[in-house]
């Protein structure tokens, strides 16, 4: 019997989730699903028992829409409780820092930032969609999804339009296209990768590290740290 514990989301969304088994760990190395964005959701649902109550116990698909139909702050705040369930709140793990080239050790209690802020969740706002105006009519910026998140990571060059694709709901009162998007000003595509960016909600996944080699100071996302999904790293590792 795997143990479970219920969760609310910054959405106030409640999930309950389980302890994850081997299988889980395999999809991470799965060619395919990482080649086409859906190691993550995958991950994900091998962990839930329900969503606001509801079981998925025969449709495997139906629970992975409602993970890509998720807003990315409650997924990434999902994604920490599970991983803080299964390997514990310590994330220990060695970083090469981007401007000397050096690499650090580090020791993060996960729940401890959460909980004194360090983790920031932030609430999500009543006025969304947020409508910009552009040359080619009103773009509506919306919190990315589950959905938004899949289908950048399945590009295989991706530019600065398709990052202004994913935060837009609409342009013109239609579903984004490419073909439209190029079409833009330059600087209707910096108004909307701005006001995307600064539409927080849920929780951030973005931390600060200091680098204990040259003392600089730079910033990570927590899932892009391999210790954070199978932890190998030991604390003789890092000298401490």
């Amino acid at each position: 019997m795997l143990n479970t514990e219920k969760i609310i989301l910054p959405s106030g969304i409640e999930v309950e989730i389980q302890e994850l088994t081997a299988e889980a760990e395999r999809t991470l190395t799965n060619k395919a699903d990482v080649k086409s964005g859906r190691w993550l959701n995958k991950f994900i649902s091998y962990a839930i028992v329900s969503i606001d109550g509801k079981k998925y116990p025969d449709n495997k698909g139906d629970l992975i829409n409602a993970l890509l139909d998720m807003k990315t702050g409650d997924r990434n705040y999902l994604l920490l409780q599970i991983r803080m369930q299964n390997y514990g709140d310590d994330l220990i793990f060695n970083y090469q820092c981007p401007k000397c080239g050096k690499t650090s050790g580090y020791k993060l209690n996960l729940r401890e930032m959460l909980d004194n802020g360090t983790l920031k969740v932030y609430p999500y706002r009543s006025d969304v969609p947020v409508e910009v105006e552009t040359s080619r009519g009103i773009a509506e910026i919306d919190y990315m999804t589950g959905r938004s998140e899949q289908w950048l990571a399945m590009q295989n060059e991706l530019d600065t339009i398709q990052i202004a694709m994913a935060f837009c709901k609409s342009l013109d009162g239609k579903a984004p296209e490419y073909s439209e998007f190029r079409k833009l000003l330059v600087k209707d595509l910096a108004k909307i990768r701005t006001v995307g960016a600064n539409l927080k909600g849920g929780l951030e996944s973005q931390i600060e590290l200091d680098c204990l080699e040259c003392n600089n100071s730079y910033n990570v996302m927590l899932y892009q740290i391999s210790d954070f999904f199978t932890p190998i790293t030991s604390l003789e590792s890092i000298g401490q």
